[in-house]
């Protein structure tokens, strides 16, 4: 748990014939991921290719996961405007790699996949300044808005080139940039795949895993089966692992890592202020308030909050930029002579 408060004992209150204990040891604090999961991985796949449409969005589908595709949309230009012209010597690099079109990006989005800006024309950031790199990065951001009514949040690096200077630049206005990933396609199986996850459970850490193409795309697996089988290996462990888009992830860490919380108590109840210093329109993602030690009644925030129940821990979705959240905890009841 991520600012963990301990709430000092209260004194104790009698009515009736029942003694009512305020919290005693009673911990208040933010999760290190949401829902208070061990770990998180995100799952991203560049350059828009036509397989992660045809085969690997019917698996997220089936798996009821979110993953992060980096859009080129010159390059699906490019690839739609072969495909209307019909000349099979139009573009060499679009015939022997598909893309999708900007229909299946947006049935995509629709389905609350993330897509990200992967640069305008794929060109390494490192090789252009002043208006070519400002081109390069918000004309694509533009368009992908456009196309598909969501602007794009994160940014994966073209090439994975990038310098200091470069990533100032291109984390202006967004939650977070593709900056470090692990390649989770050809040289990887089964086997290599678990253990990748297993370790970022037991280290507490986010894994971002990094590939291009399914079954012949650059960088391919084998057979696209390990990655599907995979995908069914980590449901078993989603008690522990949060698999969320690069987005939801990047998003909540930042306003966790920010977020003060001012807790006080009265009596029965436990009031915390939450105060997040980062732009609303952009860092909107729910964080998880977590209860320890304290059986909860109820915890409104404006209005009632569902309460979710983890062993002795309670567990809440809250806004982290909305006003205070009461938390009434039930009183303990025991006899008194």
């Amino acid at each position: 748990m991520n600012k963990l408060f301990v709430l000092k004992p209260a004194v104790v209150l009698t009515a009736g014939l029942f003694c009512f204990a305020a919290p005693a040891q009673t911990k208040v604090g933010v999760a290190r991921y949401h829902d208070d999961k061990k770990a998180a991985v995100s799952y991203t796949f560049d350059d828009g290719l036509l397989e992660h449409y045809t085969e690997l969005f019917p698996k997220l589908k089936e798996y009821g996961m979110k993953a992060t595709f980096a859009i080129n949309g010159n390059t699906i230009n490019r690839y739609e405007d072969y495909l209307a012209s019909g000349k099979r010597n139009a573009d060499s690099l679009v015939i022997k790699k598909p893309r999708m079109t900007w229909k299946m990006i947006k049935e995509m989005s629709d389905d609350g996949q993330e897509m990200t800006s992967h640069g305008w024309a794929h060109i390494s950031l490192n090789r252009i300044e002043g208006e070519a790199l400002r081109y390069e990065i918000q004309h694509n951001d533009t368009v992908i808005r456009q196309k598909t009514g969501v602007f794009p949040r994160t940014f994966i690096y073209p090439g994975n080139a990038k310098s200091n200077e470069k990533i100032r630049f291109a984390s202006a206005g967004r939650v977070g940039t593709r900056t470090r990933q692990t390649s989770i396609g050809s040289k990887r199986n089964a086997e290599w795949l678990g253990k990748w996850i297993r370790d970022a459970i037991a280290k507490g850490e986010w894994a971002v895993g990094m590939t291009h193409g399914i079954s012949r795309g650059y960088d391919c697996f084998e057979n696209p089966q390990i990655l599907f089988d995979h995908f069914e290996d980590i449901q078993t462990l989603r008690d522990s692992l949060w698999i969320a888009t690069f987005h939801d992830v990047a998003a909540y860490v930042a306003e966790r890592d920010s977020l003060t919380l001012e807790v006080t108590v009265k009596r029965n109840k436990i009031i915390a202020v939450p105060r997040l210093p980062l732009d609303r329109n952009i860092f909107c993602v729910d964080l998880t308030l977590v209860v320890e030690n304290g059986t909860v009644d109820f915890v409104r925030q404006k209005k009632r909050l569902a309460v979710k129940t983890k062993g002795s821990k309670s567990l809440v979705q809250f806004d982290p930029h909305g006003k205070r959240i009461v938390i009434k905890l039930k009183r303990k009841k025991n006899s008194c002579k």
